[in-house]
């Protein structure tokens, strides 16, 4: 195993996330140059403020009950119910998805037991992601009994950082960020206003300003009032909350339908390298347009245009905790690959759609890493797979 890797490894397993690059480099030179071994760098992150937070926050999950939030769908039934009303609410997303005339790239942020990444899955072709923390929801254990090909899962904790990381590389048709705003640390506001950059549309479901404890971060809900109106928002219906006493379980929450009203744009390559408009001056980053007939990409750089691939890049899947499809899924994906007089294939450049990787902007200068085996040397060693 890669050093790099097993930085990240150790990472993931006791801090939950990712290393930063810098953390990455500066522990890989470390153990390179013998001044730390990994039992060292375990005892490191498990000294850290950051870990003993994290077990406080972890030890409070574990003393409560994992109730299913969301209906449980597989292979096409629902087998289970969750204490959030799930089919009226699907109701709404699909009579909007509805309208596109061609495949589609859903977003479904906290999904919890997967009901509406599976269900659009199902209805719709197109790429659905789920982002989704909890392990205890057992997602990938629904992707598996599924094996729909046409869904990735991202065992990842977003914060507002991560999803502006997310934003600045990636773009989708539409958001899911229903009931899951309020679990964010960061403003609310600013949290909505980084999901309908990234998207065209984006449905959001938001809790009660009168919901009480039971209710994550319900002191914050009165006073950080959503600024809305400049998102054209449309009220789709209202349901229970579902949680907590009585009282509290009939308080209803708003869904509604946000569209993105500004320009829809790709800022930077991938995370970590210089935005466009940075290195290149302004207005070169790359320019999405889209309606419910097409999607096109337009690159500000050079006079060309092309249709917008969905999925996303593979480095971005990676970096983002991608647990499905799992790692020698992504293995088998790369050799059959079909690729030819390949110039670069670096993971950005590399579009994963959950059955298939497509491999784009070939006609760039020859890179390195431009052939399968370089490409599956390169993700080793830089401790991405």
């Amino acid at each position: 195993m890669s050093i790099r890797k097993s930085i990240r490894e150790q990472y993931l397993k006791f801090l939950d996330r990712e290393p930063t690059l810098d953390d990455l480099d500066f522990y890989f030179q470390e153990i390179k140059n013998k001044k730390i071994n990994l039992e060292q760098l375990s005892l490191i992150l498990k000294n850290s403020n950051e870990f003993v937070k994290l077990q406080k926050v972890n030890s409070d999950k574990i003393s409560r009950k994992i109730d299913t939030y969301n209906d449980v769908r597989i292979k096409g039934q629902t087998i289970s119910s969750g204490y959030r009303e799930s089919e009226d609410r699907y109701e709404e997303i699909f009579k909007f998805c509805k309208k596109f005339n061609r495949p589609i790239s859903v977003l479904d942020l906290g999904a919890a037991e997967g009901y509406f990444t599976f269900r659009l899955s199902e209805d719709f072709s197109g790429v659905f992601i789920a982002v989704e923390s909890d392990s205890q929801r057992n997602l990938l254990d629904s992707c598996q009994k599924n094996n729909n090909r046409n869904i990735l899962l991202l065992e990842k904790q977003m914060n507002l950082k991560s999803l502006k990381n997310l934003k600045e590389v990636q773009h989708f048709d539409i958001v899911l960020a229903l009931n899951i705003v309020h679990h964010f640390d960061e403003p609310f506001q600013d949290v909505i206003d980084t999901l309908v950059s990234m998207s065209s549309f984006c449905f959001f479901e938001h809790p009660n300003s009168l919901e009480n404890s039971a209710t994550k971060n319900s002191h914050r809900l009165k006073n950080e009032k959503l600024n809305l109106e400049k998102f054209e928002p449309q009220l789709l219906n209202k349901n229970e909350s579902g949680l907590g006493n009585s009282t509290n379980k009939k308080l209803q929450r708003s869904m509604w339908l946000l569209k993105n009203t500004k320009s829809k744009t790709i800022d930077r390559p991938w995370r970590g390298t210089q935005k466009y408009n940075d290195e290149f001056g302004p207005d070169t980053q790359i320019d999405i347009k889209s309606n419910f007939d097409e999607i096109v990409i337009d690159y500000s750089l050079r006079d060309e245009s092309r249709p917008w691939i969905q999925g996303i890049d593979l480095r971005t899947f990676l970096e983002n905790n991608g647990v499905y499809p799992t790692n020698d899924d992504v293995l088998n994906l790369i050799d059959n690959m079909k690729v030819d007089n390949a110039r670069d294939l670096g993971p950005h450049n590399l579009i994963l759609n959950g059955h298939e990787l497509f491999a784009i902007d070939q006609n760039d200068k020859l890179d390195p890493v431009n052939t399968k085996e370089k490409l599956k040397s390169f993700l080793e060693q830089s401790g991405l797979l």
